[in-house]
């Protein structure tokens, strides 16, 4: 690029020096030589510079609880006895015969990098963003959500999967891992608070929630015997807004809640009632309860959606559609060239006025009891003469039944 420059020399007014303007094939280049002026991207990068410290994220939850070395080695000393001394194990493992137990997979995985891997996962689907801001938590407690069906198999909410509201519609069973303390809390009631929320799809308030379920001072696990303070409602994801989030976040209590600000009825005609704010409940308990357990699903409308605004609100169910722009349509031409005029001239007439042009042809062709006449068996075996055209494309095209449907009135 700099060996296409030349340099015209010229005596500046206010220094009298001799400077060098860069040419390039004859023309004069303003401002700084490429190499030297700051390119586009870095001139965007300082435009939308964001101070590393203010956009850090902060880590709100448990602590990562770590056993000791010797415990880890003498556990893979046992485990390499074990399978020493089982040469059953090592036969059906050289046959492909050996089956793994899922649970214990899952177990250990939840042990070594499963935590992080949620939190991963939630951070693609920008969970903690939505729910805690500028906060995130690692997962520690493995949180299990299974939804009851009316067979003996049950519908798993794993971390981002699909599910439809007709799935989710009773309370689900939820199971964790209740003995999980912190080394100063071996003496403390082990308590538990369970919400069930979602940050997509409000109504009347862009910036909020609706809480679908709360269960608060949860011991030992059992749900059942928690403080009910809101209701199970199933998903309502409305019609035209597509998929929608609904996380489930387990909070840890260092003791035992007074939620009766956050009572909800349980029946109520008004969504708005279960507005919710995750980062205002986290804020105004943060000294009390601390984040350890995620999952989450993902729901889109269905008929069941159509009940609960019909049945439990009392109200229509509001449908959302995207308004498409008409196509542009230049002015007209006297001689559009390479068109043919008739559907050339189509573009400028009211579509329903074709439309209707069109069924009035195909039922003036049409038998009331016998139906339309039957196709021809050799449509290209007719004879098309003196026609314009236009005229006999369209022919053509209703022989073979393409095109546009109805009987063109030759």
């Amino acid at each position: 690029m700099l060996g296409n420059l030349l340099y015209r020399s010229f005596i500046a007014r206010e220094s009298h020096k001799i400077v060098q303007i860069p040419i390039r094939h004859g023309h004069t280049i303003r401002g700084k030589r490429p190499g030297v002026a700051r390119s586009l991207q870095q001139r965007l990068d300082e435009m939308n510079y964001v101070d590393p410290e203010l956009a850090r994220k902060i880590n709100i939850g448990l602590p990562q609880l770590k056993a000791s070395r010797s415990d880890q080695l003498s556990e893979r000393l046992q485990h390499r006895k074990m399978m020493k001394n089982n040469p059953e194990i090592e036969k059906l493992a050289r046959h492909n015969e050996l089956e793994v137990d899922l649970e214990n997979v899952s177990q250990e995985w939840m042990k070594t990098s499963g935590p992080f891997d949620v939190r991963g996962i939630a951070d693609y689907y920008e969970i903690f963003d939505h729910l805690f801001g500028d906060a995130y938590f690692i997962p520690r407690v493995h949180l299990r959500v299974l939804y009851p069906t009316s067979t003996d198999d049950c519908n798993p909410v794993y971390y981002g999967n699909i599910l439809s509201p007709e799935d989710a519609v009773e309370q689900p069973i939820v199971e964790f891992d209740h003995q999980f303390r912190l080394p100063k809390e071996k003496d403390k009631e082990n308590l538990w608070t369970l919400i069930m929320t979602t940050p997509d799809g409000h109504l009347s308030d862009s910036s909020s929630e609706y809480v679908h379920w709360l269960v608060t001072n949860i011991p030992n696990g059992d749900v059942a015997k928690g403080d009910l303070i809101v209701p199970y409602l199933q998903p309502f994801p409305v019609k035209g807004l597509g998929y929608q989030r609904y996380v489930f976040v387990l909070y840890k209590q260092n003791n035992k809640l007074d939620l009766k600000d956050y009572k909800r009825p349980q029946e109520t005609k008004n969504p708005d009632e279960r507005t919710f704010k995750t980062l205002d409940f986290y804020r105004k308990l943060q000294d009390t309860i601390t984040p350890a357990g995620l999952a989450f699903f993902q729901a889109e409308y269905d008929d069941s959606v159509r009940e609960v605004f019909h049945k439990k609100f009392d109200s229509s169910l509001p449908v959302f559609e995207y308004v498409q722009q008409a196509p542009y349509l230049g002015p007209q031409k006297w001689f559009p060239l390479k068109r043919a005029f008739n559907t050339y001239m189509d573009l400028y007439r009211d579509p329903m006025q074709i439309n209707k042009e069109f069924l009035e042809r195909k039922l003036s062709k049409t038998h009331p009891f016998d139906g339309p006449k039957p196709p021809l068996r050799f449509p290209m075996a007719h004879s098309i003469k003196n026609k314009p055209s236009w005229l006999r494309v369209e022919i053509r095209k209703h022989l073979k039944g393409m095109g546009r449907s109805g009987t063109p009135d030759w």
